[in-house]
């Protein structure tokens, strides 16, 4: 899902083996247990990484579901990256 204006994206979180709820997290069953975007990249498919102002895992052990949110994404630029998206093209067609 986009948020276009916002340059906000979210997905469901597959973490890799390192990973650490404890450690990576922003919030762990509801509760919020601090910033992690210093500690945290994400790296696109050809290797290269993606900038954005925040990057944010909520992590649903309980329920066995994790979302990652980027928020203010702007290297590379949001509509280079999701210009095809249907929640894109569906906001820019009101215009």
């Amino acid at each position: 899902m986009t948020d276009p204006p916002m340059c906000v994206a979210m997905a469901k979180f597959s973490p890799a083996r390192d990973y650490d709820a404890n450690r990576h997290a922003n919030v762990i069953d509801g509760d919020y247990v601090g910033d992690r975007t210093d500690i945290l990249r994400l790296e696109m498919a050809d290797g290269s990484t993606m900038k954005s102002e925040a990057i944010s895992i909520q992590d649903y052990p309980t329920l066995d579901e994790r979302q990652v949110d980027l928020i203010g994404i702007f290297e590379p630029s949001f509509d280079e990256l999701f210009k095809e998206h249907p929640s894109y093209t569906a906001y820019w067609a009101k215009e």
